[in-house]
């Protein structure tokens, strides 16, 4: 009889953890259009200007608060601060479910936010230096979604790793040599899978098929030549002359 259970066991277990992890991928990936649906009627009430991601010293950031600090990480009046609160004001939509918290001083806290916005969406001052440096020759950003030469290709936002998420602002390398920002990459985080929202409103799980990309565990960590990087720095802006 015992042996039976065991038997039972084994075969039912994987399926029920399959059920469960493609449930909190749906619910992660909802979320996500929930903030992209509060981002698109940000530039619809506002003359077709992006929500600015630039984070430093900015009252017009989509959402405020930094994970990396034990304080700011469990502040969810920080997300309210945030210029797309406004237009849902359910603080859950900006955690993933499979997301325990960051560490910080080596304990684990329990933050508020998983998700975070690409760099290249929103004005910033034009007197500030590329960001990254390795951003000459790309748009640097853009102001309004009139400016998106093509809103199906280009990521709004995403499911951030805890290992990588601080301030909301997701660097991506447009030359796809170094992840100086990286997306949930690891297996508890829906199977080395992230989700995305793109400008067109349309949500994507993208599942990350070179294995480096596993490998990636802080943030500016150089991996030239991989395939995911490459799809990611694609999807974040283009080259100035396109």
């Amino acid at each position: 009889m015992i042996a039976t259970i065991a038997t039972l066991a084994a075969l039912l277990l994987p399926a029920l953890y399959s059920t469960k992890a493609k449930a909190h991928q749906a619910n992660c990936l909802s979320n996500l259009r929930q903030l992209g649906i509060a981002w698109t009627m940000y530039y619809d009430e506002n003359s077709d200007r992006l929500v600015e991601s630039y984070p430093v010293n900015n009252s017009y950031v989509w959402v405020q608060g930094d994970m990396t600090n034990a304080a700011q990480a469990v502040n969810l009046d920080l997300i309210r601060a945030g210029k797309l609160y406004h237009y849902n004001q359910d603080v859950r939509i900006y955690h993933c479910p499979t997301d325990a918290g960051v560490t910080i001083g080596g304990r684990l806290v329990p933050s508020v936010r998983s998700y975070s916005m690409n760099s290249f969406m929103g004005a910033r001052a034009r007197d500030l230096p590329p960001i990254p440096i390795t951003a000459v020759g790309f748009v640097p950003f853009f102001a309004s979604h009139s400016d998106l030469p093509a809103p199906d290709k280009l990521f709004v936002l995403l499911d951030e790793d805890e290992r990588s998420i601080d301030d909301g602002f997701f660097v991506t390398d447009p030359a796809a040599r170094v992840w100086y920002s990286f997306p949930a990459v690891s297996a508890h985080r829906h199977n080395f899978s992230s989700g995305f929202i793109f400008a067109d409103g349309h949500g994507r799980t993208i599942h990350f098929l070179d294995p480096r990309t596993a490998q990636v565990c802080q943030p500016e960590t150089d991996q030239a030549g991989n395939a995911d990087l490459a799809g990611l720095a694609k999807a974040a802006t283009v080259p100035a002359s396109q």
